[in-house]
């Protein structure tokens, strides 16, 4: 069973802390291990003796391995993948990405999408059942699956809002954060209404000024117009689509002051794009746009920075 725990940590996918380097020279397994283990061994209990305490992940989370029974868990735990669920893996997962790729250290970006995304399970994956309506099967379907084989849920899950106005959370987000906490299970807030509306002003700003996308820079002029708040919460639609919805007073009032000629741009616009991964496609292509200071600007509350750092110390 160790040797498959180390088979992971001589892939990075995991980090080995010994305790008591003495004990380990003398053990039969220690002995009987390969030069090459031997040496990754010795060095794991020096590098120990060096390293300052972590203050965030990866690699925060330990297993003690004292006997058999742990040595057991410390395998299965080992090769377990680190799902983040999303309700819907295209756009959902390219916001959670551009907030890894700003917000998390350099080893956990490498843990979820370089060397940790090729090994076999891979130390990260997301998971989405297609919606919000199916986010709870995946969860129930994650929780049971850990309940199974005895072991602490390894999931992080990320669910929009839907909030048409500052406060206003779904029913269906409400259950699925309260479920969460029932179950402890990070699930770091997105309190925008969707993904779209995290998307920063310079991405926005490099996606107009293509040639193809002339007929809609009046559009995004028009939705970058918006208030802060206003932007947190319009609907950002497909085309013949109403950006808010004033039979409702809190929306209403929101959006009161945005001119009747930008209301109608931004009912007729489409600036999801074509398909469900017309988001993904924007934070790849403009990946450059995207900075710490575009993101908090767009994200003052630290949305993103949170779902960053609640992956990083499951990592």
């Amino acid at each position: 069973m160790l040797d498959t725990v180390l088979s992971r940590v001589e892939a990075d996918i995991h980090e080995l802390e010994i305790l008591d380097a003495e004990f380990l020279e003398s053990s039969n397994w220690y002995r009987s291990s390969r030069p090459d283990r031997r040496k990754m061994l010795e060095k794991s209990a020096e590098a120990l003796l060096h390293q300052s305490p972590r203050t965030r992940g990866p690699h925060l989370r330990r297993v003690d391995v004292t006997g058999e029974e742990s040595a057991r868990l410390a395998q299965s735990m080992a090769h377990t993948t680190l799902f983040v669920l999303v309700e819907n893996r295209e756009s959902d997962g390219a916001l959670v990405r551009a907030a890894m790729d700003v917000f998390a250290t350099k080893a956990a970006c490498d843990l979820c999408f370089g060397t940790g995304a090729l090994a076999s399970p891979p130390a990260f994956s997301f998971d989405s059942g297609g919606g919000h309506g199916e986010l709870p099967k995946v969860l129930a379907q994650r929780l049971n699956d850990a309940a199974d084989r005895g072991l602490r849920p390894r999931i992080v899950v990320i669910a929009d809002s839907d909030g048409e106005w500052i406060g206003d959370v779904k029913n269906h987000a409400t259950k699925i954060r309260n479920r969460c906490t029932e179950a402890k299970v990070p699930c770091p807030p997105l309190n925008k209404r969707t993904a779209e509306n995290y998307i920063p002003d310079a991405v926005w700003q490099a996606w107009a000024a293509e040639p193809d996308h002339t007929t809609a820079r009046p559009v995004v002029d028009a939705l970058l117009r918006l208030s802060y708040h206003q932007r947190d919460h319009v609907r950002i639609g497909s085309g013949n689509e109403d950006p808010w919805d004033s039979a409702k007073p809190p929306a209403a009032s929101l959006f009161a002051d945005v001119p009747d000629t930008d209301r109608e741009l931004l009912k007729r616009a489409s600036l999801t794009g074509r398909g469900s991964n017309a988001i993904a496609s924007m934070f790849e292509r403009y990946r450059s746009e995207i900075t710490t200071a575009g993101l908090q600007a767009r994200d003052r509350a630290g949305d993103l920075e949170a779902v960053a750092r609640f992956i990083e110390g499951e990592l």
